[in-house]
């Protein structure tokens, strides 16, 4: 803002000069004598004179003030977490506009150490091919081995470069290219040019453009990081999810009762907790609480687990711990800590009456309370080797009625709500 206000009052102090000159021309024209009559043309023509001066200088602080929003907007982007193919465009298109250059490419360092072109673009910012853009390599050699701007305005007959076939087979004139540095690291280059007109770059462009490369390198290196973190990110959430689904399978292929269990009341989990309006970020560790909600039972002996018959109080009282085992398994991992709700607390009741802790109502976790809905619905639709499993409306009357004991009404209600398609493609039901 600062800057603004200093180049209104100069084009201010402009106008006022015209005024007072345009005032005493006035008074001087009544005045009968040759001198005073020189002297108002003299005037006139300063008068004249300040005005193309007032025109030029307004013109010069748009071109400064565009270049200044542009170097603004480059730092814009360094702050941003776009991807590399955006700043990659936002960085050529801009400087472009900026140079009223006809074309731009821009080149960066591989793994290898080989630079290649990674964008070239025209004026209506439509993407070239190597083809269609050829260039000065003899310019971008220069650049790339001594690390310095070069600006040419004509170079076909820059004596630089008058022998490079280049320049004369392309009919190159006006060029700038820039090296791209990340602490003294040359990263790449950029270039524009025109090929019609010569003269259109100076000295001021090549400072612009030097400026413009520094802020541009810091925007595609914080790309490519984010980039790279990303993909590393991603390989990791891969790692962990393959690992997660080992353990379940794990657990799967000890209990075959309940084989293919956790991966139906996983895909309905998710479902059921989107249509309750659950962020992305939270369904993640919803996901992965679903998958691993009986992981406790690693803890249980199989003969206990896997016994045929009923239960004793004592064995009964045993199972009823592997929520806890759960969270003892579980807590000390850190990126599963905010998955552990369903986990350890998917067998509270909304009355109080569940275990292991007694929770009641919303003390019990959201998650929690929705994966309970859906896990008491995939065990009762589901076959097993003692029982069939019972029909759909069945199962949703008996968790109509048990909303408000076991269940949170709200989820309930939700749940009731899914469509029969939904509840089919996600339910073994025969």
């Amino acid at each position: 803002m600062t800057i603004i206000r200093t180049e209104d009052s100069i084009l201010d102090e402009f106008e006022a000069i015209q005024k007072k000159m345009m005032q005493v021309m006035v008074r001087l024209t009544g005045v009968e004598n040759l001198q005073v009559s020189s002297i108002n043309l003299e005037l006139t023509q300063l008068t004249r004179s300040i005005a193309h001066l007032k025109d030029d200088t307004r013109a010069r602080f748009n071109v400064q003030r565009e270049r200044m929003e542009a170097l603004a907007g480059v730092g814009s982007v360094i702050n941003s977490s776009l991807g590399l193919k955006r700043v990659l465009d936002e960085v050529m298109d801009t400087l472009i506009v900026l140079m009223k250059a006809e074309r731009g490419f821009l080149m960066l360092k591989d793994d290898a150490g080989d630079f290649r072109v990674q964008i070239a673009r025209d004026t209506k910012h439509r993407d070239l091919t190597e083809d269609v853009f050829a260039i000065s390599k003899s310019i971008v050699r220069q650049v790339l081995e001594n690390g310095e701007a070069v600006l040419t305005t004509n170079a076909k007959e820059d004596p630089r470069f008058e022998q490079q076939a280049s320049v004369a087979v392309y009919q190159l004139l006006s060029i700038l290219c820039a090296p791209l540095k990340v602490k003294d690291d040359l990263i790449g280059v950029l270039y524009v040019d025109n090929r019609a007109q010569t003269g259109i770059f100076h000295l001021d462009e090549l400072k612009l453009i030097t400026a413009f490369a520094n802020q541009a390198a810091v925007a595609i290196d914080n790309a490519r990081l984010f980039e790279s973190l990303q993909a590393s990110n991603s390989e990791l959430q891969d790692a962990y999810r393959a690992t997660l689904e080992g353990w379940v399978r794990a657990l799967d292929l000890r209990d075959k009762e309940t084989e293919g269990h956790t991966k139906r009341v996983t895909l309905l989990t998710e479902k059921l907790a989107r249509k309750m309006g659950v962020n992305e970020g939270s369904l993640v560790h919803i996901q992965r609480g679903a998958l691993l909600h009986d992981i406790g039972k690693m803890a249980i002996p199989d003969g206990i687990l896997l016994k045929p018959a009923a239960l004793t109080p004592e064995e009964r009282t045993l199972i009823q711990k592997h929520p806890v085992y759960a969270f003892e398994m579980l807590s000390p991992i850190q990126f599963l800590q905010p998955a552990l709700d369903i986990p350890y607390c998917h067998h509270e009741k909304w009355d109080g009456t569940g275990y292991p802790r007694g929770l009641r109502g919303e003390n019990i976790p959201l998650a929690a309370r929705i994966f309970a809905v859906v896990d008491v619905w995939d065990a009762l639709v589901s076959d097993r080797p003692y029982r069939k499993g019972l029909r759909p409306a069945e199962v949703k009357e008996k968790i109509r009625e048990d909303a408000g004991k076991h269940f949170d009404p709200e989820v309930v209600k939700v749940f009731l709500d899914l469509d029969d398609q939904t509840l089919r493609s996600t339910a073994k039901i025969s």
